[in-house]
């Protein structure tokens, strides 16, 4: 869910709740507001509270018993010089200088022909001004022409604070970690496309911020809150939880960057910053809860309640100008009381009371912000200022008595209502009668409230309680045009034409008013306590450090730092990174020290975003218990695997390939035969990623280990293939097509098939297509290699199951056999077609098998030492025309084929008949193995094949005299040979057996064309 800005716009809000918000703290008297009454008297402590008055509240608590018009002249005398940060004179007119601060275009303030002012130039503070001013113009050029630059203040203070808090170690819940993990999966998923889509990333960017900080207060939500009472401070206490103040922050800065509205187009469009400022204000900062209600049930009357005027003026600041408003319209003037019990206010100073604040109030609700509009930029702002100075104006003159006609004023149709007290009279009649003056204790904060919402600093300021309110209220409020420090207009300087001119309400623009409105409150006596980092971190916010508050975070929740730094850069709003050595160069140590810049910090080298996934990510591939738990959707994650996710997402894409190298080593190292869940996510991730060669690493070393320590043989091969390795995809291959020829029968026997290579032989297609769907390239390469083995096995079941082809007579189940052999002697041909070695032909079985292959053969022609028996049956030609030619032409290649070639495959002949039942004098299989694992292709380029046939038939496992299981054949081709057969005997014997069954189809083609 996205965060939400205004709820008349918004289809679906995400409001603020403030009496949920974890975040609330007892009221108590703030020690930043004693040390800032401190300063402000220089003598005596304040007792200001949270429901006590301010400076600007204290003047209307006065003493009725003293002479009222004394107290007024005096009143008059020290504050003419200071209302509304214009001089007080009875003849000064205001009709132009309200337009020209309206912020029309091109209006100055003429500065009068007085030679004070021209003194006041010449003074060390005006010096101060113009160098200020000068700033200004830079800053404004720059906005213009290039990247904006803003003034850091706090930087080294922030910097400061986060080296000295470190990195905070992985203590958040499982579910937190997990559910946060898939929130930022979901945001490149959605917002990250092929193509730039800068208003769908927005979205995305604004609907998982929502959704992340909405999980975050959640899980806070169930912490036990501390007892200890503590002094109000700005943030959570001292004694709440790092993932507490983590989630504070967090979710300021999300909310400043990333809250939306949905305009009436349906558009979704950035919330105004000051709207987006009062809501956390109300929910986070807020220790006047209730005091609007209190107030308004005050008796006698709302009005004589101590904190009235403090509480309007604090509304204000607060953006809640409804309750402003509602104040002063129920105020119970009437029936405000003198210290004797009298009525304060009678007569025509009552009437002129009412019609004073009804203006006031008409004022207030003519806002844009009484209706929830903080777009403070747009023209129905600028129409209502215009329109406030206006009555402002008109309400000074009817105040001092300068003018009667007030009901001609901007909002008089608002301020009718009043009209039902005074006996229907005209306006102009209430007006005559009240030639006296306001009451100045009312006239003066009328004045007040005028001087908050038309932007004055100084009254801002005066009303704020500290400098996070402070700041808030000037981002909302502050028309820095309107006066300079000592309360005169200002005409307008270079520098704000230059910012007017490029002024929008664009999100930069209300960022650079933040850090503006943050400086201007801090300037003042306003305390910011460096020792609490929640308030260095509101600073980082304020002053758009995003460093800073990315460091801040990581001292209190790696997974919420690393969330921020993450949005953050895709948001844009992380600058991106710029290695010390470039901007360094030249300096020596001294110069750094002196900058208190370390070049080797990992933050300078990598960033401060992927230097905190880095840290992050190691913290998870420690954490061994994450795996155990489930998110919402009842899914789990290894801490490795979170971990190959978060180094996949870092900026440089060489350090994050660094990093991900030196994990993998790492779960490379900690692989065993049982470690197929691991290396099947591995090699996902890795692959999403683009690193393929991390993940072809992985998935080798995986097939290398099944292949040396176990007997899943169909497992190892598909991980071969999915590392994109055809030889040793081959080498498995070999070794069980060099098992079933020696011991010449289906190896491995179908009770001990692994649950691949049962797969893959039974439902191969099915298989094949469920690989293809992973890798396509590593099933066809798969599928390719198999076949061969299969049509052995193929021929090796149907020699020896009964079961298989039931009601196939036995001429015709050698018929199947025999074309499943021969299809195998042509595969093992195709590499010496011709009588030369070509490795490129790349033929699916081996050459080294081809005499035992040949010699399987044996059993399909006819005996030469009897032509009319044929292994126990008559001499049916068994082999057609082809499968005859096939054989004949892989004897030739044999015999044409070089020496080494002839004896590798001679070598392997002797095993096969020395591992016959029985054996054959003189020699073991295993004795074969140890003199010739030395010998060429096959058995010497390949260990493993070597190795595993050395292991096995030294074991005894097949044919050297020790127990085994009996194997069931329907014939043996070795049985029947003589003790010292060779290479040539069996050649010879197939070539005379297939010429008399080349000769008898030849008879039988002739004897069906006699007929």
């Amino acid at each position: 869910m996205a965060f939400s800005g205004r709820g008349t716009l918004n289809s679906s809000t995400n409001s603020f709740n403030p009496s949920g918000s974890p975040f609330a703290s007892t009221p108590q008297k703030p020690l930043f507001a004693q040390q800032r009454a401190q300063k402000r008297s220089g003598a005596t402590t304040s007792t200001r509270g949270p429901l006590q008055p301010s400076r600007l509240g204290q003047t209307v608590m006065y003493n009725d018993d003293e002479d009222e018009t004394e107290t007024n002249q005096q009143e008059v005398k020290a504050n003419r010089s200071g209302t509304f940060g214009l001089p007080f004179d009875d003849t000064y007119d205001l009709d132009d200088s309200s337009m020209l601060m309206s912020g029309a275009p091109g209006g100055d303030l003429e500065m009068g022909d007085d030679d004070s002012d021209l003194m006041m130039l010449n003074t060390p503070a005006a010096t101060e001004r113009v160098r200020k001013e000068a700033a200004g113009i830079f800053r404004a050029s720059v906005a213009q022409s290039g990247p904006r630059i803003r003034d850091l203040r706090f930087a080294a203070l922030a910097k400061d604070v986060y080296t000295h808090m470190g990195t905070a170690s992985l203590f958040e819940p499982g579910e937190l970690i997990l559910n946060t993990e898939r929130l930022i999966t979901r945001l490149y998923d959605e917002g990250v496309g092929e193509e730039e889509d800068e208003e769908k990333l927005d979205e995305a960017l604004a609907h998982v911020a929502g959704e992340l900080t909405d999980l975050w207060k959640r899980a806070i939500s169930d912490f036990p809150q501390p007892d200890e009472e503590h002094t109000v401070e700005i943030g959570p206490g001292p004694n709440t939880s790092p993932l507490e103040k983590a989630t504070y922050l967090a979710n300021l800065a999300l909310h400043v960057h990333h809250e939306r509205y949905e305009d009436n187009t349906g558009r979704t469009r950035p919330t105004p910053l000051p709207e987006t400022l009062f809501k956390w204000l109300d929910e986070y900062h807020n220790v006047y809860s209730g005091q609007t209600e209190e107030i308004l049930r005050y008796r006698p009357s709302p009005a004589s309640h101590p904190l009235f005027w403090q509480a309007i003026f604090v509304a204000l600041l607060r953006g809640k100008v409804d309750k402003a408003a509602r104040l002063l319209r129920q105020a119970g003037w009437d029936k405000v009381k003198k210290d004797n019990g009298e009525n304060k206010y009678i007569n025509r100073a009552l009437e002129s009371v009412q019609l004073a604040t009804a203006e006031t109030v008409a004022m207030l609700e003519n806002c844009p912000g009484y209706n929830e509009n903080w777009d403070i930029w747009n023209s129905d702002w600028t129409l209502w200022r215009v329109r406030t100075r206006g009555a402002l104006d008109h309400l000074r003159r009817f105040a001092e008595g300068r003018d009667n006609t007030l009901g001609d004023s901007t909002f008089s149709d608002f301020s009718a209502s009043v009209s039902s007290t005074r006996n229907r009279e005209s306006m102009a009649g209430l007006a005559r009668r009240a030639e006296s003056q306001v009451p100045w204790e009312i006239y003066e904060k009328l004045n007040i409230i005028f001087d908050i919402v038309l932007g004055s600093k100084h009254a801002i300021l005066d009303a704020a309680q500290d400098w996070c309110e402070a700041t808030i209220g000037l981002t909302a409020w502050w028309d820095d045009r309107r006066a300079d420090k000592f309360g005169n207009p200002l005409t307008m300087a270079r520098s704000q034409a230059l910012t007017l001119a490029s002024q929008s309400a664009s999100t930069d623009s209300y960022l650079d008013r933040l850090n503006n409105a943050f400086h201007a409150a801090v300037e003042e006596d306003f305390y910011l306590n460096p020792n609490n980092p929640v308030e260095v971190g509101i600073a980082c916010i304020f002053e758009d450090n995003v460093k800073g508050l990315i460091g801040l975070l990581r001292g209190w929740s790696l997974p919420i730092a690393s969330a921020v730094a993450e949005i953050a850069s895709l948001g844009g709003w992380l600058p991106q990174h710029q290695p010390g050595a470039f901007f360094m160069e030249g300096l020596d140590q001294d110069d750094l020290d002196v900058l208190g810049v370390d070049p080797t910090a990992p933050d300078e080298i990598d960033g401060i975003k992927d230097s905190t996934l880095i840290q992050y990510a190691q913290k998870l591939t420690d954490d061994e218990d994450i795996g155990t738990i489930a998110d919402h959707m009842g899914e789990s994650r290894d801490g490795w695997e979170l971990a190959i996710h978060v180094l996949g997402r870092m900026d440089s894409q060489e350090r994050s390939e660094e990093m991900i190298g030196i994990l993998v080593r790492h779960i490379v190292d900690s692989l065993h035969v049982d470690s197929g869940e691991v290396v099947d996510k591995t090699w996902s991730l890795l692959n999403e990623l683009g690193m393929i060669s991390y993940a072809e690493e992985v998935v080798e070393t995986y097939a290398d280990i099944l292949a040396r320590d176990s007997h899943r043989y169909g497992e190892a091969m598909w991980y071969f293939a999915l590392a994109h390795k055809p030889h040793k995809v081959r080498e498995v291959m070999n070794l069980l097509i060099s098992y079933s020829l020696i011991q010449s029968t289906a190896f491995p026997p179908n009770e001990d098939l692994d649950d691949w290579l049962h797969r893959l032989l039974n439902e191969r297609n099915e298989t094949l297509e469920q690989c293809a769907k992973q890798d396509l390239e590593a099933a066809e390469l798969l599928g390719k290699m198999l076949s061969g083995y299969a049509s052995l096995r193929q021929y090796f079941i149907i020699r020896d199951d009964e079961s298989i082809l039931p009601n196939a007579t036995p001429y015709a189940r050698k018929q199947q056999a025999a074309a499943a052999l021969v299809s195998v002697i042509a595969s093992s041909d195709d590499n010496i077609r011709g009588g030369l070695l070509d490795p490129t032909r790349d033929g699916i079985v081996g050459e080294d098998f081809l005499l035992a292959l040949l010699g399987e053969a044996l059993a399909f022609v006819t005996n030469p030492d009897n032509t009319n028996v044929h292994l126990g049956q008559q001499a049916l030609p068994i082999l057609n025309l082809d499968q005859i030619d096939t054989i004949l032409k892989a004897i030739e290649d044999l015999q044409a084929v070089s020496d080494r070639v002839r004896n590798t495959c001679e070598e392997f002949l002797q095993i096969v008949l020395a591992s016959a039942p029985g054996g054959l004098k003189g020699s073991t299989p295993a004795d074969l193995i140890k003199k010739n694992a030395s010998g060429s292709l096959v058995l010497a380029g390949s260990t493993m094949v070597a190795t595993q046939l050395k292991n096995s038939l030294s074991g005894g496992l097949v044919g050297s005299g020790a127990k085994m299981n009996p194997v069931k054949r329907g014939w043996d081709w070795r049985a029947d040979m003589p003790a010292k057969t060779t290479g040539e005997d069996v050649m010879r014997r197939l070539r005379l057996g297939v010429a008399k069954d080349l000769a008898g189809l030849w008879l039988a083609d002739a004897d069906n064309a006699l007929w």
